[in-house]
C-alpha cells in the first residue's frame, strides 16, 4: 500500500480525534491525496461527488430528520414515552424498559443515534435519578440504546448503504431486524441485572390495582394513538409495496405536522421553521460530508485500496472465520473514530470486494456492518455517542464505563458475532416478505 494512502488516513483519523468537523476531514483526505497522488484532473472526482449527492434516495435522510425533530418538539416523543411508561411500570426497572424502547423507536425516526439520546436523554434520564437509577447508568442506557436507530427501519444509515452497495433498501431495513430484537433483549435483561442493588423508587403503576392500572393505559393509549399511526404508516407503506423509503418518509412529515400544530397544539409555526432550519442545516453537513466521502472513496477505488485491503486480511489467513473476525474489528475501529454515516460511507465501498470474495451476501454485510459501526460508536476511548450521553446527562465517562462494559460484552459483542457467522440471522427476513 502507498505511503501516501497510510498517510493520508492518518491525517483523517487525526482531524476526527482533535475535533474537526467530519466534513473537513474529508475534505482533507481529499485534498492531501489529490495532491500527492498521480490524478490528472479533478473535474472526474467532483463529478463523482456530486452524482453521489445528487441521488434521489438521499432525500429520504433529510425528511427522516425533520420527522424525527418534530416528534421531539410537537409532543408525539413524550406520549410515546408516557404510554410506554405506564405500560412497562409495574416491573421492576420498568424505566430502564421505557428508555430502551423508546430511544431504539426515537433514532430509528429520526435515523439519527446523536438525535435519540439528545431528544430522549435529556427527557429521561432526569427521570431516572429522580426515581433512583445512577445517573451513570441511566447516561449509559440511553446512549448504548440510542445506536439501535442504525439497526431498526427506517433507518438513514441502512439507506446509506443500499445505496452505496446497490443493494434493496428494502432488505437493508430487513436484514438488522433480528439482530436489533435480539439486542434489545438482551438489554433488557441487563438492566434487571444492573438495577436490582440500586435504591430504585416504586412509583404508582406498581401499587395500583390491575384495573385501575389498565385504565390508566387505555388513557395514556388513546392521547399516544395518533402518535403510534407515524412509525405504522411509514413501515406499512415501505414494506406494502405501497411506496418508496423517500415517498414513506414525505408521508411521515406531512402527518406530523398538523397533528403536532393543530392537534396536540404543542407547536406553532415559528417552532416549525426552528426544526426546518436546523434539519436544513444537519441536510447541508450531510451533503457536504457525502460529497468529499464520495470523493474519497473513488479515489481510494482507483488507488486499488479493496484490493490491498483483502489481500492484507488473506495474507493474515485464508480462514474464513479469521477473516470475518478482522473485518469486525476493522469496522469496530472505524465505528470508534466515525459517526455511523461517515462509517458506513467510507467502509462499504472498501469492503465490498471483501465480502464478495468471502461469498458473504450484501444483505448479510447490512448487518454485519450495522452492528459493528454501532458497537464501535459506544466502545472507549473515543466512543462519540457514550460522551455525548455524559454531556445530556451531566455525568462523566467514569460513571459510565461500568455498566457500558457489561452492555458491550453482554449484549453488543455476542450479538455481532451471531450476525457475523450466522447468516440465517440477517437474510430469513428479507427472504420471508421479499422472497431474496
Amino acid at each position: 500500500m502507498s505511503i501516501y494512502i497510510i498517510l493520508d488516513v492518518v491525517i483523517l483519523c487525526l482531524f476526527l480525534i482533535i475535533g474537526v468537523p467530519v466534513p473537513l476531514c474529508f475534505a482533507a483526505a481529499v485534498l492531501f491525496l489529490y495532491m500527492t497522488g498521480d490524478f490528472s484532473s479533478s473535474g472526474f472526482l467532483v463529478s463523482a461527488g456530486y452524482s453521489q449527492m445528487s441521488s434521489i434516495i438521499l432525500l429520504a435522510i433529510p425528511l427522516y430528520i425533520i420527522a424525527g425533530n418534530i416528534m421531539s418538539q410537537g409532543g408525539i416523543a413524550t406520549r410515546l414515552i408516557a404510554l410506554a411508561e405506564v405500560t412497562v411500570g409495574r416491573f421492576t426497572g420498568g424505566l430502564g424498559i421505557v428508555v430502551i424502547f423508546s430511544t431504539a423507536i426515537f433514532g430509528a425516526i429520526s435515523g439519527m443515534a446523536s438525535s435519540a439520546v439528545a431528544a430522549i436523554g435529556s427527557i429521561m434520564i432526569p427521570r431516572m435519578v429522580e426515581r433512583g437509577y445512577d445517573k451513570g447508568y441511566a447516561a449509559s442506557l440511553v446512549s448504548c440504546s440510542a445506536v439501535l436507530a442504525l439497526l431498526i427501519p427506517p433507518s438513514a444509515s441502512m439507506i446509506l448503504y443500499g445505496w452505496i452497495s446497490g443493494t434493496s433498501i428494502i432488505a437493508s431495513f430487513l436484514a438488522p431486524i433480528i439482530p436489533a430484537i435480539l439486542l434489545i433483549s438482551l438489554f433488557i435483561f441487563w438492566n434487571y441485572i444492573l438495577t436490582r442493588k440500586m435504591d430504585i423508587q416504586s412509583n404508582h403503576y406498581e401499587n395500583q390495582s390491575l384495573s385501575a392500572w389498565g385504565s390508566e393505559v387505555k388513557v395514556k393509549t388513546k392521547k399516544a394513538a395518533l402518535g403510534l399511526f407515524m412509525p405504522l404508516i411509514i413501515l406499512g407503506c415501505i414494506y406494502g409495496g405501497i411506496t418508496t423509503p423517500t415517498e414513506a418518509a414525505a408521508i411521515a412529515v406531512l402527518y406530523a405536522i398538523p397533528l403536532s400544530i393543530y392537534i396536540y397544539k404543542e407547536m406553532n409555526y415559528k417552532q416549525l421553521y426552528n426544526v426546518l432550519w436546523e434539519s436544513g442545516k444537519i441536510t447541508g453537513i450531510l451533503l457536504v460530508l457525502v460529497f468529499f466521502a464520495s470523493m474519497l472513496s473513488r479515489m481510494f477505488t482507483m488507488e486499488n485500496v479493496p484490493q490491498i485491503l483483502l489481500e492484507s486480511f488473506t495474507t493474515i489467513s485464508e480462514n474464513k472465520i479469521i477473516i470475518l473476525l478482522l473485518v469486525n474489528v476493522f469496522l469496530l475501529m472505524v465505528g470508534m473514530f466515525m459517526d455511523d454515516i461517515s462509517g458506513i460511507l467510507l467502509a462499504t465501498p472498501m469492503l465490498m470486494p471483501v465480502m464478495h470474495g468471502l461469498d458473504v451476501d450484501s444483505i448479510q454485510f447490512a448487518a454485519i456492518i450495522a452492528t459493528n459501526l454501532g458497537m464501535g460508536l459506544i466502545t472507549p476511548p473515543t466512543a462519540p455517542i457514550l460522551y455525548l450521553g455524559g454531556h445530556i446527562g451531566k455525568t462523566n465517562l467514569k460513571s459510565m464505563l461500568t455498566p457500558t462494559f457489561f452492555l458491550l460484552f453482554g449484549a453488543y459483542l455476542p450479538v455481532v458475532l451471531f450476525t457475523t457467522f450466522v447468516p440465517e440471522a440477517s437474510l430469513f427476513l428479507p427472504e420471508l416478505i421479499l422472497g431474496n
